[in-house]
């Protein structure tokens, strides 16, 4: 998969032009890569459409056109070098591809010097840093950023400092982050989640020449985490729901009818919810995700197909996905998914064990795990539904793959060297 590049302005608040700068993010074999490149050519941030990161053409700004057209040139040259290493069976670290990608377009940046920016402490940084990414970044990643930064607010305050600097970002910062986070009684994977958002911010600031601090990059300073359990249902366990009757409640059958469309083709939620009749070519779905952009065709399984024609094709509006995941469990309870599965999970840094039922661990995500791992289990190739479930590194598909030893031991009978 060739990651998507985008582009962003050096400052959306100046009144003069502004530094475009080309930005990739992906991973290779040595970690998260960040390949970022200037375009060499500025412009008013009015002049900007945030949305389609290109610049706005219109019968008085005649003259962006041949920067877009500049733009599309450095967009089709990152991907045919990435693709040229990929060919190679190489996923090239961002230097690596930075110098082969300048090298084609001998881009030599413009020497109108950028309105100075002021340099900003670490807490104003932040909130500057996520204002900037509200036009460009999903609401969630929004949420996620605000809350980590509240979290380093508690933090400075409990320690009676109004602002940290960003040379207090150390290996002995970090663990005393955590035992602040563990005295809050969150989860392991939350204080990752916090410790991954605050090299989100450190990264941008050593971007922007704010931060010389490094200690951030070291290995030290990874994010905790925690292996969950997670779970999938069984085509047995499918059928069950798709057999329920639940022709006295209009919600329930239309949030179970979105799950069973999911569990059968890997969809995300936001994606199964936009399925439309133009989505249908024959005996496929085709849609582009919302996650990655990228187009996925899957196959209609005889399930997903008596569900679309229940709809005559046009399936319904449904409902958010809190209001999904709450009254999913309650359908599950109904379908009589009471396997009870032990939970551990470390909270406030103690291990804590507790037993569920299956239908309480039911959520919308389920569904796209459940078709990864029963066709794990039917021996489909990796390769194939990869490429089916758009995932752009084997680490994050093999995360989905939820299957027992038992249930591993079992598939492995049904070949030649086990029969």
């Amino acid at each position: 998969m060739i990651p998507e590049p985008r582009f962003y302005l050096k400052n959306q608040k100046s009144s003069e032009p502004t530094l475009i700068y080309l930005d990739v993010r992906y991973t290779s074999l040595e970690g998260v890569e960040r390949f970022t490149l200037t375009t060499g050519e500025k412009i008013r941030p009015e002049e900007w459409n945030f949305s389609t990161q290109r610049a706005i053409v219109s019968k008085h700004l005649q003259k962006n056109s041949s920067l877009n057209f500049w733009l599309e040139k450095m967009v089709n040259t990152f991907k045919s070098e990435f693709r040229n290493f990929q060919i190679n069976g190489i996923i090239p670290t961002a230097a690596i591809l930075k110098e082969k990608v300048n090298g084609i377009l001998n881009i030599i940046p413009i020497t109108v010097p950028d309105s100075p920016i002021q340099k900003l402490e670490l807490f104003p940084f932040i909130e500057q840093f996520i204002k900037d990414c509200i036009p460009v970044r999903k609401e969630a990643t929004i949420k996620t950023y605000w809350g980590t930064y509240r979290k380093m607010q508690q933090f400075a305050e409990k320690l009676g400092v109004k602002n940290f600097e960003y040379k207090d970002i150390t290996l002995e910062w970090r663990s005393q982050f955590i035992s602040f986070l563990q005295s809050k009684g969150v989860s392991r994977n939350t204080e990752g989640k916090h410790i991954k958002t605050i090299k989100v911010f450190m990264n941008e600031a050593t971007e922007r020449n704010l931060n010389t601090n490094i200690a951030f990059r070291s290995k030290g300073f990874q994010k905790p985490n925690e292996e969950t359990q997670k779970i999938f249902l069984t085509m047995e366990k499918i059928n069950k729901l798709a057999d329920l009757d639940l022709s006295n409640n209009t919600l329930y059958d239309i949030i179970r009818d979105y799950f069973i469309i999911s569990c059968l083709t890997a969809l995300r939620f936001s994606d199964v919810i936009r399925i439309r009749k133009e989505n249908i070519k024959k005996n496929f779905i085709e849609i582009k995700t919302v996650k990655t952009g990228q187009g996925v065709v899957i196959p209609i399984a005889p399930l997903v197909k008596n569900i679309l024609i229940k709809y005559n094709y046009e399936l319904p509006k449904a409902p958010c996905n809190q209001v999904f995941n709450r009254y999913l469990k309650e359908i599950g309870k109904k379908a009589g998914l009471n396997d009870s599965i032990q939970i551990t999970r470390t909270i406030g840094g103690i291990k804590k064990s507790e037993i569920k039922f299956e239908w309480e661990l039911l959520s919308s995500h389920v569904g796209r795990r459940s078709l990864i791992s029963n066709c794990i289990l039917e021996g489909v190739n990796t390769s194939s539904l990869m490429v089916l479930s758009a995932h752009k590194s084997l680490r994050s598909f093999q995360s989905y793959v939820r299957i027992s030893q038992q249930q591993n031991a079992e598939a492995l009978t049904k070949y030649s060297i086990f029969s």
